[in-house]
């Protein structure tokens, strides 16, 4: 990977904190890991997310301001958010902006850009093929470092992070027998039955199934979780023979730093999933990384797969993410 060009603002930052935003759910996961990466002090910190089961479990004993909810392209909440953002770019007069989307980052990056303060925004890694909407809104403003989630983007995107380039995969031999599986299925506030229905069809009555649901009605189903804690989220994962989830990024990490190898259903916009089918060129590509088993869809979920990912392990790496130093992209 080449060497980072020292980011240099062109304006003079503020002598507040460095602002951390974000989107919950893969985009915050993510925004944690592009944290420890470069580095920045918990003394360093102030978020500015919404308060969610993930990120209030997750920033105990942090500097946190609450922010309104912005879901997927509510554009509409984001423009009524940049008062709100306005007033805390005011009050923290942050030295850095530092956020991986989506539209809950929107009215902070124009906020950050009237106050002249330096932008670092971090493409998610579930966008290979170009940026987000939040991504384009970035790259019109003055003052911002723009670091794209894989290599070959034209400038002025530059390729210095890699979020799973923090984990090894390698098998263990023969696959153990199946008897508890983690299922996940995000934070998307759009349903996901076809992913309940197909591992309800795949899986014995005799297996124990964790299940985090998220947004997916299963009013029928008796000891479904809509919600876990990061934490208990994780350690699920961990206890778990086999992980399957949703194609998010979030989920994907979260099972990778757990040591499993998730099969991966990915949502379909057609389908009313989602918002558009990014989730099945990521799944394509992390699986052609070794990262993921990639069923392709609900519907293709077999046991073969399951039994492919009880068969391999993931170590991580010290190096949490190939990433510069911190001074190299502050400076």
């Amino acid at each position: 990977m080449a060497s980072l060009v020292p980011y240099r603002p062109r304006t003079r930052p503020g002598a507040g904190p460095v602002l951390l935003v974000s989107s919950v759910g893969g985009h915050f996961t993510e925004l944690e890991l592009v944290v420890e990466a470069l580095g920045i002090d918990r003394s360093e910190r102030h978020w500015a997310v919404a308060r969610h089961i993930q990120t209030e479990d997750r920033l105990a004993g942090e500097e946190v301001t609450w922010s309104p909810l912005v879901q997927s392209r509510e554009y509409g909440k984001a423009v009524r958010n940049l008062r709100f953002a306005m007033a805390l770019h005011r009050r923290l007069r942050p030295r850095m902006l530092v956020s991986t989307g989506a539209a809950q980052a929107a009215p902070h990056l124009i906020a950050a850009a009237r106050s002249r303060t330096p932008i670092v925004y971090v493409e998610s890694v579930a966008r290979l093929d170009g940026p987000s909407i939040t991504g384009r809104l970035a790259a019109s403003l003055p003052n911002v470092r723009l670091l794209a989630p894989q290599p070959g983007w034209a400038p002025p995107w530059v390729f210095e992070l890699d979020a799973f380039s923090a984990f090894e995969v390698r098998p263990t031999g023969t696959p153990p027998p199946i008897t508890s599986v983690m299922v996940a299925l995000g934070s998307e506030h759009f349903p996901f039955d076809r992913a309940v229905h197909a591992v309800e069809r795949v899986l014995s009555p005799a297996v124990d199934v964790t299940w985090q649901v998220g947004n997916t009605d299963c009013a029928d189903g008796a000891g479904r979780n809509q919600w876990l804690t990061s934490a208990d989220l994780t350690a699920a994962m961990a206890r778990a023979d086999v992980v399957v989830t949703h194609a998010g990024a979030g989920s994907i990490l979260t099972a990778l730093a757990a040591g499993k190898v998730p099969v991966v259903l990915p949502r379909r916009a057609g389908r009313g999933e989602h918002r558009d089918d990014h989730q099945v060129r990521m799944a394509q590509g992390l699986a052609a990384r070794g990262l993921v088993v990639d069923a392709g869809s609900p519907e293709a979920l077999s046991v073969d797969h399951l039994r492919m990912a009880g068969a391999l392990q993931v170590t991580r790496q010290s190096q949490p993410i190939s990433a510069p130093a911190k001074d190299q992209i502050v400076a």
